[in-house]
């Protein structure tokens, strides 16, 4: 009988084992493990496998404030649109319509300039996230930092009509507190001078 001899690795052999495992472990921790799991990608592997989604973290927006000028939406009385797709007509009840991107954690202002007693009707909607709002005034020339609250709250949709107690800039401040864009499609009517996103 043979008996078959076992041959032992050296020490030179199981120490590169052990050092090519470690750097092997090491870069499936940085490249896979982290991306997944904390959403960190130093190699961009993360990014390029999908493995970001994995971890958990919302998405990062690289969104600007705009106000992109609209077609005037054909509505009734206390319509206000909940989507792009209303077409306008000749019979518009609105003179401007207006859509405006807010970026997610930002706040911005879309004002008018009116003349005391200049009557503003309005109705905005957003995409359907609750947004913070004030909708207010500040006196032309005034340098105090005085301004008027017309009415503020949290809402989604906002309608009515404003005739204006001094001469100045009047609108609103949009607060988004979500992770994502938010898109309000703001509709007016009145004699005003448009002033945009502040």
């Amino acid at each position: 009988m043979n008996e078959t001899q076992t041959k032992l690795p050296s020490s030179k052999t199981l120490l590169l084992s052990s050092l090519i495992a470690t750097i092997i472990a090491g870069f499936v921790l940085v490249a896979f493990i982290w991306p997944a799991e904390y959403g960190i990608d130093l190699t961009g592997l993360g990014k390029r496998f999908g493995l970001i989604a994995l971890s958990g973290k919302p998405k990062t927006y690289n969104v600007q404030a705009m106000a992109i000028p609209l077609p005037a939406q054909n509505m009734t009385d206390g319509d206000c649109p909940k989507s792009l797709d209303n077409p306008s007509t000749d019979e518009s009840k609105w003179q401007n319509t207006v859509m405006i991107m807010i970026p997610p954690k930002q706040g911005l202002e879309y004002k008018f300039h009116l003349l005391k007693d200049a009557t503003l009707e309005y109705a905005w909607d957003s995409d359907g996230a609750e947004l913070y709002f004030d909708f207010h005034g500040e006196p032309k020339g005034d340098t105090t930092g005085y301004f008027k609250s017309y009415k503020e709250a949290t809402d989604h949709h906002a309608e009515g009509q404003l005739s204006v107690p001094f001469d100045g800039s009047h609108g609103w401040y949009w607060e988004n507190k979500t992770d994502q864009p938010a898109i309000v499609v703001l509709n007016t009517k009145g004699h005003y001078e448009i002033l945009g996103l502040r």
